[in-house]
Parts: structure tokens; sequence; C-alpha cells
């Protein structure tokens, strides 16, 4: 399957303290609410916030300074997001083996497998990660 993408847009988002998953949210959105009619803006918004949220949880992103890199590609009937850590996590973003219905944390990886039509991970320089999600029209 080949997939042409119609529109691109990539936004570092950052913060001189740390970084505010809200704001990244909003962004995000604002950007899609102008020109992804037909999208389940509400999953993407959830996804979009489980995938931050771990970056500034786990890596340098969450750090004073630190961002995120966002991606947005559309195309006639699919929608992509990419977000880019800082790197220095000590693994790579997964969704754990094994928890329980107690554990306050490690399901944002689960929300989004469930959620979004096709997703991954992928490993980049000095420790970076993208993870990454589709939806369809």
């Amino acid at each position: 399957m080949v997939i042409v993408w119609d529109r691109e847009r990539t936004e570092r988002m950052c913060s001189s303290g740390t970084l505010d998953v809200r704001d990244v949210r909003t962004r995000v959105l604002r950007g899609l609410t102008r020109c992804a009619d037909g999208f389940d803006l509400d999953d993407v918004d959830l996804m979009v916030c489980e995938i931050v949220t771990n970056a500034v949880q786990h890596t340098a992103s969450g750090r004073p300074g630190g961002g995120v890199r966002v991606t947005v590609l559309m195309s006639s009937d699919r929608l992509r997001v990419e977000i880019r850590d800082d790197g220095g996590s000590q693994g790579s973003p997964a969704i754990p083996a094994r928890s329980s219905a107690w554990d306050e944390t490690g399901r944002g990886l689960l929300l989004v497998s469930r959620l979004a039509d096709r997703w991954g991970v992928l490993r980049g320089e000095d420790g970076q990660h993208t993870v990454w999600f589709e939806v369809v029209r």
C-alpha cells in the first residue's frame, strides 16, 4: 500500500519550564479542526495526550526546556500523527506485558493500540523515539 500525503506539517513544541501536555493537545487540535473533517478528533486528542504524557514522564522531553516534535500528515482518507520525544529514556515505548486494573500507569499505549487503525514506534538518533498512529476517515 502506498499512501500519498496531501498535507504535512511539523512543529517543535517546547517550554522554558516543563512541557505542558494540555498546550500540545490544544495546538494539535486547533490545527486539525480547520482541515480534518470526518475524523474522530476526540480519539485523536486522547492518543496525542497519552503519547505526549509518556514522553514527558519517561524522556528528556519532561525536563526544563524539553519538548516534542509533532508531525501531522493527511491524505484524502487517512490522518497520521507522529510524536518524537527528546530521547534519554532507558527503554522503548511499549505496551506493558502485564498490568492489573489497579495500576495507575501503563495503559496509554494500550489505548492508542485500540483506537488507532495503525500505530507503531520508530527509534531515532540519540535514543529518541517517534510514536505514530493513523486513523482512517
